[in-house]
């Protein structure tokens, strides 16, 4: 992946929590990780992607976040089932959204969504794995992109 391909998700990111509210979200400095560093939040939905592309993204996020998106979307009921949900329906939303930009060769998978932190997560060794940091509001994600 080189820089405008992970542009792509920035924007597709920063689209999507523009929609929640009228406050868009900010992008940090991306970083590198090792592909047995992941980083995790509290909930965490992944796409795995295939293709001509290889490697998989994945959107993760604190509670306290996912709980909000909830109530923005007029939820009242805030339960981890509910979380588990949302985190998942970003991630979809924006590897949709890459899918978009990047072409029908980026084939992408139904999210795989879970809760707390797994002992290990690898991401692909072919390539290099970016954290993106997402500051929206009070809160702080991620998106991991880790595509050759």
């Amino acid at each position: 992946m080189n820089e405008q391909h992970m542009q792509v998700f920035v924007d597709a990111t920063k689209h999507y929590f523009s929609h929640l509210s009228n406050k868009p979200a900010t992008v940090q400095v991306p970083y590198l990780i090792n592909h047995d560093d992941a980083v995790l939040f509290d909930y965490t939905g992944i796409i795995g992607i295939g293709g001509k592309y290889r490697g998989n993204v994945y959107f993760t996020a604190p509670e306290t976040m996912m709980q909000y998106v909830l109530m923005t979307q007029g939820e009242q009921v805030c339960s981890a089932e509910f979380c588990l949900d949302i985190v998942g329906e970003v991630a979809n939303t924006v590897a949709g959204n890459a899918r978009r930009d990047l072409g029908p060769e980026f084939v992408i998978s139904a999210p795989i969504k879970f809760a707390g932190k797994p002992d290990k997560m690898l991401l692909g060794t072919e390539s290099r794995s970016y954290a993106i940091p997402i500051q929206w509001r009070l809160y702080t994600a991620a998106i991991v992109v880790s595509v050759t």
